[in-house]
């Protein structure tokens, strides 16, 4: 394995760099400035796109693109790109934050129903798939439910100095009911324990928010925990593929407003970005989360010639769909 061997470069010397490439940095106070404040690793991930095709050198050492940018990019494009990236992540967590307290509320009303510690007990759960071996084996715990209580049994110990925790150890004997349990859960620990609901619960869920069944909404919430993921931790979003492309929706089992993603690429901004839309109208008919997203992405920037459509997956005109028109 090679060190990695690059030096330290000082902020005008990292200007100098992206000029050496080709890129018009503009004004070298004003692009010190963009690099002190965001950073020359960060903004890497909006400058790539800038730059050339390898040449069959760099491609034989393993480079997809070149070091150099094409002709006529510009730092203040890149700028541009960073920025609507942010208001991008914002918008989106808008969104996924209230799909995760629905997701709470679903989880505890209807767990709580078959038993108000259903989710410490694989009897009210799906106890073959609760028995199964976890994504993630280890010894501390060989199946899906324990690993699951190992994660909620540290979200708990996390949230010990909350007040309505502290009232359940000095009032009761620490558990807490599902509907209160919910709030201590990330969108993660609720998505693990959704997949082990009973299928009943599941079924019921994903009834409810017309997402098929449970195998299909437990994708969909996978895809979305990680957008928010990556949304949370300021990663970038505006052209990143998902790791786990949720599944197209069935057609007989979901309302003809996302029909149309079943032609499209299921690992894009967009397609996550439809089935978020669906499930707020599902959750709350008044919402207004769609037409954010659309404001929001009327600011893309026009830079090299990228549109929606060519690097996020966006069919053409997509704002007058059903799903971004319905009041």
């Amino acid at each position: 394995m090679l060190e990695y061997r690059k030096p330290h470069l000082n902020y005008k010397e990292q200007v100098d760099l992206l000029r050496s490439r080709g890129l018009d940095v503009g004004g070298e106070a004003e692009a010190v400035a963009l690099l002190r404040r965001v950073g020359y690793y960060r903004l890497s991930a909006y400058t790539y796109v800038l730059r050339a095709a390898a040449s069959p050198a760099e491609l034989a050492a393993g480079a997809r693109r070149s070091s150099m940018f094409v002709s006529g990019a510009r730092l203040e494009d890149v700028r541009k790109l960073y920025e609507f990236d942010s208001r991008l992540r914002a918008v989106l967590l808008e969104g996924l934050q209230s799909l995760e307290v629905a997701l709470r509320v679903e989880i505890g009303y209807t767990l709580g129903k078959r038993d108000r510690f259903g989710h410490l007990d694989p009897a009210h759960l799906d106890t073959p798939r609760c028995l199964q071996i976890p994504r993630n084996p280890n010894q501390t715990a060989p199946t899906k439910h324990g690993a699951w209580l190992d994660t909620y049994g540290s979200l708990c110990a996390k949230a010990r100095s909350e007040d309505f925790v502290t009232h359940f150890h000095v009032k009761y004997d620490g558990r807490m009911p599902i509907w209160v349990a919910t709030e201590v859960m990330t969108f993660g620990a609720l998505t693990e324990l959704y997949e082990l609901l009973a299928g009943r619960d599941s079924n019921t869920i994903a009834t409810r928010w017309s997402a098929g069944n449970r195998e299909v909404l437990h994708g969909w919430l996978l895809a979305l925990n990680i957008l928010r993921n990556h949304c949370a931790h300021n990663a970038r979003i505006w052209n990143r593929k998902t790791v786990y492309p949720p599944a197209k929706p069935p057609l007989n089992l979901v309302p003809a407003r996302v029909h149309h993603l079943r032609g499209l690429d299921n690992d894009r901004l967009y397609f996550l970005a439809a089935l978020l839309a669906h499930l707020l109208r599902q959750i709350d008919k008044r919402t207004r989360w769609p037409a954010h997203f659309k404001e929001a992405m009327k600011k893309f920037p026009p830079v090299g010639g990228m549109t929606p459509e060519s690097v996020m997956g966006f069919p053409a005109g997509w704002g007058g769909l059903d799903l971004w028109t319905e009041d």
